[in-house]
């Protein structure tokens, strides 16, 4: 993915770099012309200032080496024969310039501008090192030129920092909307965003607020349903007990028996549905409470023990701390339930369920262990989708209960995975405590079937 900031400075700077250097050729353009014009206009001035008709040459004054390293004006008069008669620099010997105005030469290392000015007495020639004017315009140039090369890293944080905080108001609304479940769908705050992204916020709160609606309309129609399904599944109910009463044949009796599996069945989904309509409803601030885990694993244990011996199920309960948990006394039953139910049902008759209560890494963690066929390893990550059932299992279910366990598990920060055991065939069900406290170890006790 693209970062937005990046791609600010990947336009931006590389437009600042072009202004600046356009900025700088500009400005050194400019300083060049203004001080070549200055300085010609210097010997333009002083040739006319020796030109005019005197008695006899003027006295000029020597100048050094370093004056005319400096941008000493060199002056030379030359009689109307054409001879030098005074120079202020004799080290340099510039040949008489046949026209009138400026003309550029070398001597020596140095590069000079000459300006010749003629009369009918005399010619006047001022000399100057050009090396000198550069020196004076590249100077000019870069003291002009080094705001603008401070700007550029300093606009470059400012504009990093602009889009930060920019972005600071994106991420916001980033963490906001991933926030969002099929329970707690709000709309997306609107307060200090940037005018640019108001209408894509004002059509995803638009979009939030269907959407919320619609899982609305989807709860109450599960639940409608199910409670209206309720009176026909009870009088259905009552009128298989009064057939039952009546004399039948074998053949009509097992075809009742099969009426009653699936009245039963319908009876048990019928159940589940209502109890994923009352999970998925907005959850009350005051649902969540501390447990005392141990002695809520027992009640569990106990309303599933005549199950368990129903059918000769060795079903046992070992502890080694005593842990409180924080959670929805409800939903954590149904969680619970559910799981050993699932045991329950997928079990043998004859077969062994474990329930371990104990601590793995200061996390509280119960171990639901069945010696059951298991789950093909592909189908695991699957069974806690609705109504998804393993093809070829001849026992009884909707496949609502492992998505409820789950669902529940979600609403109270509860993480749950199924494995399959390694050391024999069977399931591990382990659900592992987000919120524990009161963690303590106690000597080893154990209750079974």
């Amino acid at each position: 993915m693209t970062s937005l900031r990046k791609s600010l400075l990947v336009w931006l700077v590389p437009v600042f770099l072009t202004v600046a250097i356009v900025a700088s050729v500009w400005t050194y353009y400019m300083f060049g012309s203004m001080v070549s014009w200055f300085m010609d206009s210097q010997m333009q001035v002083l040739a006319d200032s020796h030109a005019v008709q005197t008695l006899g040459p003027p006295a000029l004054r020597p100048l050094s080496d370093h004056n005319v390293g400096k941008g000493g004006l060199i002056v030379q008069i030359w009689d109307a024969q054409g001879r030098l008669l005074t120079t202020s620099y004799p080290s340099l010997v510039v040949p008489l310039q046949a026209a009138d105005g400026f003309q550029e030469m070398k001597f020596g290392t140095r590069h000079w501008r000459i300006f010749s000015i003629h009369t009918p007495e005399r010619t006047v020639q001022t000399v100057q090192c050009i090396e000198f004017r550069e020196q004076v315009i590249s100077k000019q140039a870069f003291q002009a030129g080094l705001p603008i090369a401070l700007l550029i890293p300093i606009s470059a944080w400012v504009l990093w920092f602009a889009a930060c905080r920019a972005m600071g108001k994106l991420e916001s609304l980033a963490r906001a909307t991933a926030a969002q479940d099929e329970n707690t769908i709000n709309e997306l705050p609107t307060k200090g965003i940037p005018t640019e992204i108001s209408p894509l916020v004002i059509a995803v709160n638009t979009l939030l607020t269907r959407l919320r609606d619609a899982f609305a309309s989807q709860r109450r129609f599960v639940q409608d349903a199910a409670h209206e399904l309720r009176t026909p599944i009870t009088a259905m109910t009552l009128q298989l007990e009064n057939l039952k009463a009546c004399p039948m044949d074998a053949e009509t009796s097992s075809q009742v028996l099969q009426f009653e599996a699936g009245l039963k069945r319908t009876k048990r989904l019928i159940e589940q549905l209502l109890r994923l309509a009352r999970q998925e409803a907005p959850q009350k601030a005051d649902a969540v409470s501390n447990i005392d885990l141990a002695e809520f694993l027992r009640e569990q244990i106990s309303d599933l023990m005549p199950c368990a011996d129903h059918r000769d199920i060795d079903l046992g309960f070992t502890f080694d701390i005593s842990a409180t948990v924080r959670a929805n006394p409800h939903e954590l039953r149904s969680l619970l339930h559910n799981l050993l139910d699932n045991a329950l049902r997928y079990t043998p008759e004859h077969g062994v369920i474990d329930v371990r209560l104990f601590a793995d890494g200061g996390k509280v963690v119960v171990e639901i262990v069945d010696s059951g066929p298991g789950i093909p390893p592909d189908l695991l990550p699957r069974v806690f989708d609705r109504f998804f059932r393993i093809e070829g299992s001849d026992t009884e279910g909707s496949g609502l209960g492992l998505a409820i366990a789950k669902h529940a598990a979600e609403r109270n920060r509860i993480d749950i995975k199924l494995d399959n055991r390694i050391e024999r065939s069977g399931l591990v069900a382990r659900v592992t405590f987000a919120d524990g406290a009161g963690i303590k170890n106690v000597p080893k006790l154990s209750t079974a079937a």
